[in-house]
C-alpha cells in the first residue's frame, strides 16, 4: 500500500504541475490584459463563490464519497458503491442547480455582502460577472464527484489533469476575446467548469463505474454521505473563508488590493497545490483503509510521514518565495497594464503570507486524518474559531500593512489551526509518535532559512555577473541562479542534518508493489 501511495504522489504531482503551470498562464494573461484594475477586483468577486464551492463543497465531497467506495468495494460489493455513488451524483446536481437559481437572482446582494466597498461601474461589472458563472457550481459539484469516485479507485492522473484543461479553456478565452471584452472572462471561466467535468467521464466508464438514474434516500449510505457533507464543508472551508473575509476588507483598501492578495495567494499556492495536494490526495486512501481497520498506530504513523513530507516541501518554497517576492511578481505579473506599484503591492502580501504556508500545508493532511476516522467535528470547530483568530487579526494588522496585514492574518489563523488540530488528536490517537516529527520540523526551519539567505544573497550579487545582459534576461538569470542557490543549500542542509524523509520515500517506489485493498 506504501508503494502505491508514494507512486500515486509522483503521479499526482506531476500532473498539479502542469495543472498550476498552466494556471499561472492564465493569470499571466489576465494580468497582462486587464492588469490589476477595477476590472479585475470585479471578476475576483464574482468568482469568489464559485471558486469557493469548487474548492470547499468539492473537498466535502471527495472527503464524503472516498471512504463509502472503498468500503463497498472493500466488501465485494461494487454494484452498491456506483449505485450510492449515483444517487448523490443525482442530488448533488439538483441542489447545485437550486443553489445556481438562487444565487442568479441574489447575485446583487452577493456582491454587497462579500465588497461593500464597490461602487457604480465596478459594482455593476462584478454583479454582471457574478450571474453569468454561478451556473459552474453545478459542473464543479458532480465533476468533484467524479473525482472522488476515480481517487477511491486509485486513478488520479485523469481528476488531476481536469484542472489543467479548465485553466486552458479559460487562456484562450481571455486571449480570442481580449481588453474589448471583458464579459468573455467570466463566460469562458463557465465553459472551465465544464470541460473540467466532461474530461472525467472517459475514465470514468474504465473503473467500471455504473450510473443509475436514482433519487432513493432510504440508503443509509446516502444519508451518511449528506450528514457528514455539511461539518465538512464548513471544516475544510477554512482557507477559503480567509480569502473572503480578505476581500471583504480589501474592498475599502486602494483600487488592486484585491487582485494584488489573489495574485500572491496563486504564488504562494503553487507549491501547495503541486505537492501538498498530491500528497493529501494521494495519502487518503491510505489513511481511510487504516481507519477501517482499526489500526490507529499504523494510522499515526502515516499521517506523520504525509506532514514529515509536506514541511519539507513548503518551508523551503515559502523562504524562497519571501526573500525574491519583488522579482519574482516582476518576472510572472509585471507586463501590459500590470505595473510596478501593483508589483510592490503584490509582493507585500506574499512576504506576509509566507509564515502560514507551512500551516496551510499539515492543515490539509491533518483535515483528510480527521475525515478518515469518521471525525468531522474537530475540523470543523477548530475551523471556526481560527476564523474568529483571523477577523480578529485583520483589524489589528490591516491598519499597519494594508493587504500586507491581511495576508498576516491568514499566516496567524492557519497556526493557530494546524497547532490545534495536530494536538487535539490525543482525542483519537494515544500515541502521538510526535517527537520524530518535532526533529524533522526543526531541521527543516533550519535548512529553510539558509534556502532564503541564500536566494537573497546570489540575487543581489549576480547583478553584476549578468550585466552585459538585457533586462528580460537579467532577469530571469538573476531569478533562476538564486532558485538554484537556494535549492543547493537547502539539500545540503538536510544532508548535514541527516534528514532522510525523502529518501525514505524514494525508497518506496522501488519495493515490490502488494496487493491494494482499494
Amino acid at each position: 500500500m506504501a508503494q502505491s501511495v508514494a507512486g500515486a504522489a509522483i503521479v499526482l504531482m506531476i500532473m498539479n504541475m502542469m495543472a498550476r503551470l498552466l494556471g499561472f498562464v492564465r493569470e499571466t494573461a489576465i494580468a497582462g490584459i486587464f492588469g490589476a484594475t477595477a476590472l479585475t477586483d470585479a471578476y475576483q468577486v464574482a468568482y469568489t463563490l464559485p471558486y469557493f464551492l469548487q474548492m470547499v463543497l468539492g473537498t466535502a465531497l471527495v472527503s464524503s464519497i472516498v471512504p463509502v467506495v472503498i468500503r463497498k468495494i472493500s466488501e465485494e460489493k461494487k454494484e452498491e458503491a456506483w449505485r450510492i455513488a449515483s444517487i448523490t451524483m443525482n442530488w448533488t446536481a439538483v441542489l447545485m442547480a437550486a443553489l445556481t437559481a438562487v444565487g442568479m437572482v441574489g447575485a446583487r446582494y452577493l456582491v454587497a455582502v462579500t465588497a461593500p466597498g464597490f461602487q457604480g461601474e465596478t459594482e455593476a461589472m462584478a454583479v454582471q460577472m457574478t450571474v453569468i458563472m454561478f451556473p459552474s457550481i453545478i459542473f464543479m459539484g458532480v465533476g468533484m464527484l467524479m473525482t472522488g469516485i476515480l481517487n477511491a479507485r486509485q486513478k488520479f492522473a485523469v481528476a488531476a489533469a481536469a484542472p489543467a484543461i479548465s485553466s486552458l479553456i479559460i487562456i484562450l478565452g481571455v486571449l480570442l476575446a481580449g481588453r474589448s471584452n471583458p464579459l468573455a472572462l467570466p463566460a469562458a471561466t463557465l465553459l472551465s467548469f465544464m470541460g473540467f467535468m466532461l474530461i472525467q467521464v472517459p475514465a470514468l466508464r474504465k473503473t467500471g463505474f455504473r450510473y443509475t438514474f436514482s433519487f432513493d434516500l432510504t440508503n443509509p449510505q446516502v444519508r451518511g454521505i449528506f450528514a457528514n457533507l455539511l461539518p465538512i464543508f464548513i471544516g475544510t472551508a477554512t482557507y477559503q473563508i480567509y480569502l473572503a473575509i480578505n476581500r471583504f476588507f480589501a474592498s475599502g483598501l486602494a483600487e488592486g488590493s484585491i487582485s494584488a492578495l489573489n495574485y500572491a495567494s496563486k504564488l504562494m499556492n503553487l507549491p501547495l497545490g503541486i505537492f501538498v495536494s498530491a500528497i493529501s490526495s494521494a495519502i487518503f486512501p491510505l489513511l481511510a483503509a487504516q481507519a477501517m481497520e482499526k489500526d490507529r498506530s499504523l494510522l499515526m504513523g502515516s499521517l506523520n510521514k504525509g506532514l514529515k513530507l509536506v514541511l519539507l516541501v513548503t518551508l523551503p518554497a515559502a523562504a524562497g518565495l519571501m526573500a525574491l517576492r519583488v522579482p519574482i511578481v516582476q518576472l510572472l505579473f509585471e507586463r501590459g497594464a500590470f505595473h510596478h506599484e501593483a508589483t510592490l503591492m503584490t509582493a507585500s502580501a506574499l512576504l506576509w503570507f509566507g509564515p502560514g504556508m507551512g500551516a496551510m500545508a499539515a492543515s490539509q493532511v491533518l483535515t483528510r486524518s480527521y475525515y478518515a476516522m469518521g471525525d468531522a467535528r474537530t475540523p470543523l470547530w477548530m475551523g471556526l474559531a481560527s476564523i474568529g483568530v483571523n477577523i480578529l487579526a485583520s483589524m489589528v494588522f490591516m491598519p499597519y500593512f494594508a493587504q500586507g496585514g491581511l495576508a498576516l492574518a491568514n499566516s496567524t489563523a492557519s497556526l493557530f489551526n494546524a497547532l490545534g488540530m495536530y494536538a487535539l488528536l490525543s482525542r483519537h490517537i494515544q500515541q502521538r509518535q510526535g517527537k520524530d516529527l518535532l526533529a524533522t520540523l526543526s531541521k527543516t526551519l533550519l535548512a529553510s532559512v539558509g534556502t532564503g539567505l541564500a536566494a537573497w544573497g546570489v540575487y543581489g550579487v549576480s547583478a553584476g555577473w549578468l550585466s552585459g545582459f538585457g533586462n528580460s534576461l537579467q532577469a530571469i538569470g538573476r531569478t533562476g541562479l538564486a532558485i538554484l542557490a537556494g535549492v543547493a543549500v537547502y539539500a545540503l542542509g538536510l544532508l548535514v542534518l541527516r534528514e532522510n524523509v525523502l529518501g525514505e520515500f524514494a525508497g518506496q517506489l522501488k519495493r515490490p508493489k502488494k496487493k491494494s485493498i482499494v
